[in-house]
């Protein structure tokens, strides 16, 4: 008979030792993970959370961040009432302000940027800005396509494309794809037509009043779950489920980790063929360019390629379609390498510097449809 190996923890003695270490090490891991919770809300009450405390609450699940933002709304990073469509609208310039026409933009910061530069250029131009942080194309177009009661003829329209939001096409809501701030703020999911233009499908929810009064309406919320899950290709258990594990700093951080993974899982399958980005851009672009002419209203699209070297080339995929058709448009490519990290700031943003060469390129291409009106 072999003897017993007493390095191995077989024999009964050795087991119960083994199982006591683990129970001790959950139990401190536990306490541990209580602490860290308890010295972070002490923080938070104070009014002295810092990076590290961000750093925690990123991995927060979404419902439970849009939670935190609605119960104080003057929390730094509060993107909660930012971007909806319906404010854009009310907010719209109307009446002839200007005498050359109102430069009504749709887009996001990189397009606000831009155009602030042009203006510093000329101050004469009137300029109507409308943005959500980060928009995708579906929701700039879907904002340019409601606010056709505020444009009128001699006006110039701009649509703009982000490069890294393009996946976002397949989405009703930044709330499903950017995890660690999800701004909640909505907009429709285009699809390709049968009659050569595209399907609307919009979000059930459309105000932060709507967002809020969910909370105390569960078929409202139940319907608005529904329709995500149904409709927006980056839901997912992984930034929407298990919101009771909120309450653990260690379970966030984990949650963070497999978010991340997820929203960009997504993005990959997206721009693989799992949405036809490329056939719903160019329909956007060609549909754009016939509403505004035929409103009497000048249209240029900007394509703003930020520095991933995973976006789509926004020149590659629309450059073709818009020279055929003759629309004006400005490619920042076309003027900045996107893969020089000297020409972006640390947040992801253009230099000031290129947002001054982009709005020069715009102030030529106003120009010339000054020359040939």
């Amino acid at each position: 008979m072999t003897a017993p190996d007493p390095s191995r923890p077989d024999r009964p003695g050795s087991l119960r030792q083994f199982l006591g270490v683990l129970g001790l090490t959950l139990v401190f891991l536990v306490v541990l993970d209580v602490m860290v919770a308890g010295l972070l809300g002490l923080a938070q009450s104070r009014g002295v959370a810092g990076s590290l405390v961000r750093y925690f609450e990123y991995g927060r699940s979404v419902p439970g961040k849009l939670e935190a933002w609605q119960a104080a709304p003057e929390a730094q990073g509060n993107l909660f009432d930012v971007g909806w469509i319906e404010a854009q609208l009310n907010d719209s310039l109307t009446g002839p302000d200007a005498p050359g026409g109102v430069v009504r933009s749709y887009g996001m910061s990189f397009v606000d940027n831009i155009l602030r530069q042009a203006v510093a250029a000329d101050p004469a131009l009137a300029v109507d800005r409308h943005a959500g942080p980060g928009a995708p194309p579906n929701y700039t177009y879907a904002v340019f396509l409601d606010d056709h009661l505020h444009r009128q003829a001699g006006d110039v329209a701009v649509l703009g494309i982000l490069s890294s939001s393009v996946p976002s096409l397949a989405a009703l809501s930044n709330r499903t794809w950017v995890f660690e701030q999800p701004a909640p703020y909505t907009y429709p999911v285009f699809t390709p037509a049968q009659d050569g233009g595209l399907s609307r499908i919009d979000p059930l929810i459309t105000s932060p009043a709507q967002e809020r009064a969910l909370a105390q309406d569960p078929a409202a919320e139940a319907a608005w779950t529904a329709q995500l899950a149904q409709e927006d290709a980056f839901y997912g258990a992984p930034t929407f489920g298990a919101t009771a594990l909120d309450v653990s700093p260690f379970a966030r951080l984990v949650r963070r980790a497999l978010a991340k993974s997820h929203v960009s899982d997504r993005k990959t399958a997206v721009l693989a063929g799992g949405f036809p980005y490329a056939q719903v851009l160019s329909r956007m672009v060609t549909g754009f360019a016939e509403q505004a002419q035929t409103e009497g209203v000048y249209p240029v699209v900007f394509l703003i390629q930020t520095r991933d070297p995973n976006d789509p080339d926004l020149l590659a995929v629309l450059g073709p379609v818009l020279q055929e058709h003759g629309i004006p448009y400005l490619a920042t490519a076309e003027h900045v390498d996107p893969r020089d990290p000297t020409a972006f700031v640390g947040d992801g943003h253009y230099t000031h510097d290129n947002d001054r060469l982009f709005a020069e390129a715009f102030l030529r291409l106003m120009a010339t449809r000054s020359a040939a009106q």
